[in-house]
């Protein structure tokens, strides 16, 4: 399948954890992983409203999808077992497709409860 025949949705997906990837890979001093470890040792009250969209909690949405308990993106734990993953090469990649074969499992009954 050529990316053109891919949904937006889908290569945006793709890209994201392909992003996440190489974040994950990368030294722990490169401000994107200080960031993300800021962000799971925060534990200020957020206020009221409806909370902010951030990237770690549209890739945890991502895994919730996956429906696997042992995978999510919470706390900092689980922030280092997702670096563990993304340590092995071909492990990662296997994750990721996962992720991408559940998301488009998903896709054609968000496309239907949109129609009606």
């Amino acid at each position: 399948m050529k990316c053109s025949d891919t949904p937006l949705s889908l290569q945006i997906l793709k890209l994201r954890w392909r992003l996440f990837g190489h974040i994950l890979i990368r030294d722990n001093s490169i401000p994107a992983n200080f960031a993300m470890l800021c962000y799971f040792n925060d534990n200020s009250n957020r206020g009221r409203g409806r909370p902010t969209t951030t990237l770690p909690i549209t890739l945890n949405n991502d895994l919730k999808r996956l429906q696997n308990k042992n995978v999510q993106l919470t706390t900092k734990e689980d922030l280092h077992k997702l670096q563990k993953i993304a340590s092995q090469r071909q492990e990662w990649i296997a994750f990721t497709a996962k992720i991408k074969r559940t998301a488009e499992a998903a896709r054609p009954d968000d496309q239907a409860s949109r129609r009606q």
